[in-house]
């Protein structure tokens, strides 16, 4: 904050006509501001794949594009997602030679399956070659995931592929898969109806849809606790009597 001082004149006595004006000042602390002025973006929208039906996949591109060389930079880019997620509700920064099928591959999530196994056949499998660079501990969580999901004999376990390698879960029914995203997400979702379709929604897209067939279980205190009751509550409902056995929430200690 900066101080600042207004200068006004006053009356004296209430009445400046008959007894004059006092010249006086007002000293205050205030935040600053700064004024940007309009940066003439455009968005443009272009179709990269119709895939028949309701599935399109749709770029929306801010031009005139930004340069790392450029001054002020961060700033500016900060500024091109903003406008990116108040106009379309999506955001993404790509490199300008990305191709269409690179972009395509990273906006579109698709599954890799795999067959159950040992919990450390299956933690390989679901790590691959690679480890996203900004999951601490990801190993550590998949393997936890891994031995909560066991006892519930899931028939695959699935992972993103490509730039959706942090996306992974378990199937335990045609119309049951339990997954989460350790890079980015807060909380692990089930979802029924359509799975696959759905878990190709952004975060965002699901929870404004209150017609989405989908449960979330945000990572807070005794969130194992609610996500080993809600599945056993959703395998029950299709005939699936399976129990969880031998695990302990880590926040009843062990």
């Amino acid at each position: 904050m900066v101080q600042k001082t207004w200068t006004f004149e006053s009356p004296n006595f209430g009445d400046g006509a008959r007894n004059g004006w006092t010249m006086r000042s007002w000293t205050k602390d205030v935040y600053q501001h700064q004024i940007f002025e309009p940066q003439g973006m455009t968005i443009e929208a272009s179709v990269l794949e119709d895939r028949g039906g309701e599935q399109v996949v749709v770029k929306f591109a801010l031009a005139p594009m930004l340069s790392r060389d450029m001054a002020e930079f961060d700033l500016m880019l900060l500024w091109a997602i903003n406008v990116l997620q108040e106009n379309t509700g999506v955001t993404g920064v790509y490199a300008s030679h990305a191709t269409r099928e690179e972009y395509v591959s990273a906006v579109t999530l698709d599954w890799q399956i795999f067959p159950p196994g040992t919990v450390d056949e299956v933690v390989a499998r679901l790590l691959g070659s690679s480890n996203p660079t900004n999951a601490a501990d990801f190993e550590k969580h998949v393997r936890e995931r891994v031995q909560l999901f066991e006892g519930f004999e899931p028939i695959a376990y699935i992972r993103g592929q490509g730039g959706f390698g942090s996306y992974f879960g378990a199937q335990f029914a045609d119309d049951l898969v339990v997954f989460e995203n350790l890079r980015y997400g807060n909380a692990v979702y089930l979802l029924y109806q359509d799975w696959d379709e759905a878990s190709q929604r952004s975060r965002l897209d699901l929870l404004r849809d209150q017609d989405a067939h989908f449960d979330r279980v945000l990572h807070t205190n005794g969130w194992q606790d609610r996500l080993i009751a809600l599945l056993h509550d959703k395998l029950f409902e299709r005939g699936l009597h399976r129990r969880r056995k031998g695990y302990r929430s880590k926040s009843r200690g062990q």
